[in-house]
C-alpha cells in the first residue's frame, strides 16, 4: 500500500474529508496542498530528500487567492507534476464530468484513477487508492459511463477546421464564407451554425468561447 500520499484540493472541508477517509485503510504519510503552485513545490521537495510521494489525489479546479499564480488548474499541475516524476501514480478526485474531459485525462495525461465527487465519492476514491496502488486504473461509475460513450473524442476533419476558424476568432457568417472560398462543403451559414451547435453539445458547452476554451484545455487542435 502506498506509504507517502499528497492531496492537492483547495477547499478545507474536503481536504479534511479526504484526509479523514484516507486514513482509515491506510498508514500512509499524508500531505496537503491548497494550490497548484505549492503542490509541485512539495513534490520538489520530496523528490530531493529522496523520499518522493507514490501518489497524487488532485482536483482539476482551484480556486486562486491574491497571489500570482504560475500553475492554476489541475491538468497544467499534473503534466508538470509528470515532467519531474513520470512514475507517480495520479487519480483525479473532482466534480467534473463531462465525457471529452474525463476520457481526455486518460488519453493525454495518462492518469490512472478518476472519482467524481458526490455522494459516494470518498467511498469511490478509496477503491481507486486500492485498485491503483495494485497496478490497475479505476474509474468511478459516472467516469466509467462517459468512457464508454463512443465518439466523444474523435473529430472529423470538418469539425477540426471549424474549430481552428472560431479560435482565430472567426464569426459563424465569415467561416461560412471561408468553406465557399475554398470549396469546402458544406459550407452554408446554415450547416455551420448546426454543426458548432452539435459540437457544443457534445463537450455540454453553453456558448462557443467557452467551446473554444474546452477543446484548447483539452489539446484537441493544434
Amino acid at each position: 500500500m502506498f506509504t507517502k500520499i499528497l492531496i492537492a484540493e483547495d477547499r478545507d472541508n474536503e481536504n479534511l474529508g479526504i484526509v479523514s477517509a484516507v486514513r482509515k485503510f491506510t498508514n500512509a504519510h499524508i500531505d496537503t496542498a491548497q494550490f497548484c503552485d505549492k503542490t509541485l513545490l512539495k513534490i520538489k521537495e520530496a523528490i530531493q530528500k529522496g523520499t518522493p510521494y507514490q501518489l497524487l489525489i488532485s482536483d482539476l479546479s482551484f480556486t486562486l487567492d491574491y497571489k500570482k499564480h504560475q500553475i492554476t488548474s489541475g491538468k497544467e499541475l499534473i503534466e508538470e507534476v509528470k515532467k519531474i516524476q513520470p512514475d507517480i501514480k495520479i487519480i483525479v478526485f473532482t466534480g467534473e464530468k463531462k465525457p471529452a474531459i474525463i476520457k481526455s485525462f486518460f488519453t493525454n495525461q495518462k492518469i490512472d484513477g478518476y472519482v467524481c465527487k458526490g455522494l459516494y465519492g470518498l467511498s469511490e476514491l478509496i477503491k481507486a487508492i486500492t485498485a491503483v496502488d495494485q497496478g490497475n486504473t479505476y474509474t468511478c461509475p459516472v467516469s466509467t459511463d462517459a468512457l464508454h460513450q463512443k465518439n466523444v473524442l474523435k473529430l472529423d476533419p470538418y469539425e477540426i477546421l471549424l474549430l481552428k476558424l472560431l479560435v482565430q476568432g472567426y464569426k459563424q457568417e465569415e467561416i461560412s464564407q471561408y468553406l465557399v472560398e475554398h470549396d469546402i462543403i458544406p459550407n452554408s451559414k446554415r450547416s455551420v451554425e448546426d454543426r458548432i451547435r452539435k459540437l457544443r453539445d457534445d463537450f455540454n458547452a453553453k456558448t462557443n468561447i467557452q467551446l473554444v476554451y474546452m477543446v484548447n484545455q483539452l489539446g484537441l487542435i493544434s
